[in-house]
């Protein structure tokens, strides 16, 4: 059974983030950085991402501290599952940024075997969920701002209620609905070069949230952006979540679309994708035999 980070973490008086995470090593991940077809993974449980994660943020703010004018630029976190891997494979100017990205999430049994059939290991599954839950953790506890962009304006409000409900200090600077068409696709953008923010969830969807992410690095400053496609929904409880028995093993791609049977065509993708793994892993086992 794959193993998953916890999804769900709450605010807890005795939990200590920093301490947690900040004595993690994190300096020997991108000399151990695998490729997946083209796209790179970290092999790094959840825990040694977000410690990843916080010395990135360190950096960041330690470069605004001192008012050096190095442009990093945002840095992107992006999720994969099988459906959404074969989809970015297929797309080259969304490949591209998923290339460049700061940290891709396996998050997606698929991914880990993929991972097997290349003879290479990700040590576990790291669901966006949970992965942002720490991200704001480390916000509260390290003082850092953060920004929602994604959803309806009434999903934005309960969100940032049930977040300060668990996490008091949490300092969010701002937050903007996801119908970003007209005015409010430069609005937006001109909000979060105004706050300035350590970290965004960008919540509009995984596809357009890529489209918005190539359109938009050049305009945004340092700080990390995490594409958490409709998963703002499920965190202000507007849309139920996985059961624990799918997700615990990776198959919330495939809830999903038992759910949303309109999407049928995603799972044509998924076995396209499998069977295409499957025939290159046998002819490249022949194809060594035979050498």
């Amino acid at each position: 059974m794959p193993q998953v980070s916890n999804p769900f973490l709450t605010n807890k008086d005795d939990d200590d983030p920093i301490l947690e995470f900040k004595n993690i090593d994190t300096g020997h991940l991108e000399i151990k950085k695998i490729d997946l077809g083209g796209i790179p993974f970290y092999p790094a449980t959840g825990s040694e991402l977000i410690a990843h994660s916080l010395h990135r943020l360190e950096e960041l703010r330690e470069m605004k501290r001192r008012d050096l004018h190095t442009h990093s630029g945002p840095q992107f976190v992006i999720p994969f599952d099988p459906y959404r891997y074969a989809w970015v494979r297929m797309r080259r100017k969304f490949l591209e940024i998923a290339q460049s990205s700061f940290i891709n999430l396996p998050d997606g049994a698929g991914l880990l075997w993929l991972a097997r059939m290349e003879g290479k290991k990700l040590p576990e599954l790291v669901t966006t969920i949970g992965y942002s839950m720490n991200l704001i953790r480390l916000a509260q506890a390290k003082g850092y701002t953060v920004f929602f962009v994604g959803g309806r304006d009434e999903v934005l409000d309960k969100l940032a209620m049930n977040l300060k409900r668990s996490f008091p200090n949490l300092r969010i600077v701002g937050k903007h609905h996801g119908y970003l068409k007209g005015a409010s696709k430069q609005r937006v953008v001109e909000a979060l070069r105004k706050t300035d923010p350590h970290i965004i969830f960008l919540g509009i969807g995984y596809h357009k949230g890529m489209k918005w992410l190539m359109e938009n690095r050049g305009a945004l400053g340092n700080c990390i952006i995490v594409n958490m496609a409709g998963e703002l929904d499920i965190l202000a409880g507007k849309r139920k979540k996985a059961p624990d028995s799918f997700a615990i093993r990776g198959y919330t791609w495939l809830w999903r679309t038992m759910n949303r049977p309109w999407r049928w065509h995603r799972f044509l993708v998924i076995v396209y994708w499998f069977f295409g793994t499957l025939f290159r892993r046998i002819f490249r086992r022949k194809k060594s035999t035979e050498g």
